[in-house]
């Protein structure tokens, strides 16, 4: 005889069953063989019959304490990043403000560091989903733009001289028509840009941004005015705007000022 465990007391106690399960091994060959074989069968058929009953005891008992089967869930398949290709003129800061990242989720998705330079061609991970997701304006097409609104140079009177005239920052008055040339709260963004450069447009802060709001100097004409508050205004204001804020998010300290 076989003795198995029951489970009581809630499943916490285990003791041993009064019920006991036949064991089949003492059964001589000849019974087993005529139990499994009926036909040429020289065995007692009492002995057969209760050897056949036993089996059916034996295997009921055992399906009755078998544990259940247990099924793994399937691992869901994670959804894949939207991608953009690098293009002139984009720089990590201005696409993390554009999706409202910080430039070091861009990074860490994929796998440079914050400080390496972009290089056009660079197809880009970027962790938002397909439904959040939308194209930056083209960087060229932005700067472009800018310089077709600044006004033409008069010609100087005076001949050019041979080595390049020293740099003269243009004057508050010409910084600020810049500044509230723009769809935006005016005094409210020369302050910012008072805050940020004391409205000098080659300004430089210790994080390595440039101009009246802190912009790349990769941009060309980035220490000009117009093109400096029209960088601002299209790759800061607007995009911190669009995402429900007031538009001035990307100057954090500034912003109070």
């Amino acid at each position: 005889m076989i003795l198995l465990p029951i489970w009581a007391n809630g499943g916490t106690d285990v003791i041993t069953s009064a019920a006991l399960v036949p064991d089949l091994s003492t059964e001589s060959a000849s019974v087993s063989a005529c139990a499994t074989f009926s036909a040429g069968c020289s065995a007692d058929d009492g002995e057969v019959e209760s050897l056949l009953a036993r089996r059916a005891v034996t295997a009921a008992t055992l399906a009755a304490t078998a544990g259940p089967v247990i099924t793994a869930e399937p691992t869901p398949t994670p959804e894949p990043l939207t991608t953009m290709e690098i293009r002139p003129g984009d720089t990590l800061v201005a696409l993390a403000n554009w999706f409202g990242l910080s430039p070091f989720d861009i990074a860490a998705t994929n796998g440079f560091a914050v400080d390496d330079y972009l290089q056009i061609g660079w197809v880009l991970a970027i962790p938002v989903s397909a439904d959040a997701f939308s194209l930056p304006p083209d960087p060229t097409a932005v700067v472009a733009a800018a310089v077709e609104e600044e006004p033409a140079a008069i010609p100087q009177a005076t001949p050019v001289p041979p080595t390049a005239p020293p740099y003269i920052p243009p004057s508050s008055d010409e910084v600020i028509a810049a500044i509230c040339a723009l769809p935006w709260p005016c005094e409210k963004m020369v302050r910012i840009a008072s805050c940020e450069s004391g409205l000098n447009p080659r300004s430089m802060n210790p994080a390595g941004y440039y101009g009246l709001f802190q912009i790349s100097n990769f941009i060309d004409g980035w220490d000009d005015p117009v093109i400096n508050a029209n960088f601002a205004y299209q790759y800061k204001y607007l995009p911190a705007l669009n995402r429900g804020g007031d538009g001035l998010s990307p100057w954090p300290v500034c912003q109070y000022y």
